[in-house]
């Protein structure tokens, strides 16, 4: 099946172009796999930490069809809706970045990766050593290696932890040749990485909270909380905190817990005790990760955007490990626990902890003063 991309010129219309969609998966055949042999892997250092998921609204699209009127009351009216829900966001990540720190999240990676070699794999390509490598100050492909990029979100309701992570492999002495097959090849199938996989782990979910008369006390007492100022100051009357807040204290009036209202209660919990859940739900997705890694990179069958999922593992817990079948995931992991209440979602926006924004301007610019040191 094809997927058709057209083009809007400025007042014509573009003849349209086709492009044969194929698999991200891009899997090792037997040659390259008995040439790779024992490989290095580089965890590329993960610099945003556990982020924490939001829905920001944005009524743009909207609001330009009212004109230049439309749309300012339409950012104004975004301004107040996404103020709580953002700096809430901010909160939860900056409570998960003090006790899973980004360095914390890279040392358990490649503490997982380090035991797996330690274990040994057996024939074919096999890991020899692991290191970490800072895009940051150092962009750019590493050869020969197998490169480990990762991302960890938690959901609006804060009920999951998702972790996410690509797996790719480039050679420059082994140019990329596609397995699969196109009337005509798009051009992204005609470079890149020779090996490419993404494995996708989701926590255990948490139990939503049943709204009582004490947990809406509760519920109220933390949104006048949140709209103090750093000074402890509640919002003035008229400003965009003050208006956020009372939207907020409205929607607590009424007799059903949003998603943002469950994550005020949840976010905590992967927090407490020194953040064990938290802690123990990474642990489990990284050895999940190091594990299929080597499986991955030693199996050869060439993936279909019409296949069935498959079910490659079942753990005591009832945890399972599924292999994507139909689509443009096919190919990919996903470890998902054997209970599952209900349906996740992840917002549209990712809040990011204040230690790690700081941390990426200051590599940023660490990398801008070693550029400019260099001329």
């Amino acid at each position: 099946m094809r997927i058709l991309v057209c083009a809007l010129a400025a007042l014509s219309v573009a003849a349209c172009a086709t492009v044969e969609p194929s698999p991200n998966a891009r899997p090792l055949n037997a040659q390259h796999i008995e040439t790779l042999g024992a490989t290095p892997v580089v965890v590329t250092e993960n610099n945003n930490g556990v982020m924490k998921s939001w829905f920001r609204q944005d009524s743009s699209a909207a609001a330009a069809s009212q004109g230049l009127l439309g749309v300012l009351v339409g950012a104004a009216i975004d301004g107040i809706m996404n103020y709580t829900p953002s700096r809430r966001a901010r909160s939860a990540a900056d409570e998960l970045a003090e006790v899973m720190p980004a360095e914390a999240l890279n040392e358990s990676l490649v503490r997982n990766f380090a035991r797996e070699i330690e274990q040994g794999q057996p024939g074919g390509v096999s890991l020899e050593t692991v290191r970490t490598a800072q895009k940051l100050t150092a962009p750019g492909v590493v050869d020969d290696a197998l490169e480990v990029t990762t991302s960890y979100l938690l959901s609006e309701d804060a009920t999951t932890l998702q972790v996410s992570v690509t797996l790719t492999y480039e050679n420059a002495a082994i140019p990329y040749v596609t397995p699969y097959t196109f009337e005509k090849t798009p051009e992204a199938e005609l470079t890149g990485p020779l090996y490419r996989n993404t494995f996708t782990y989701s926590s255990r979910q948490l139990p939503v909270p049943t709204l009582t008369p004490e947990l809406r006390e509760r519920l109220i007492a933390s949104i006048r909380e949140n709209a103090l100022d750093e000074q402890g100051n509640p919002p003035a009357e008229g400003s965009d905190a003050f208006k956020a807040m009372n939207k907020e204290l409205e929607e607590a009036a009424n007799d059903r817990l949003t998603k943002a209202e469950i994550s005020i209660f949840l976010a905590r919990e992967w927090t407490r005790d020194n953040g064990a859940l938290l802690r123990g739900e990474i642990e489990n997705a990284h050895a999940f990760i190091a594990r299929y890694a080597v499986l991955d990179m030693n199996r050869t069958a060439i993936h279909s955007l019409t296949g069935v999922d498959e079910l490659v593992e079942t753990l005591p817990d009832g945890r399972t490990v599924r292999r994507v079948g139909p689509g443009a995931g096919a190919g990919s992991y996903v470890s998902l626990p054997g209970e599952v209440s209900d349906f996740v979602t992840y917002g549209n926006a990712a809040a990011i902890a204040q230690v790690n924004e700081t941390r990426i301007r200051n590599l940023q610019e660490q990398a801008r003063a070693e550029r400019a040191g260099a001329r």
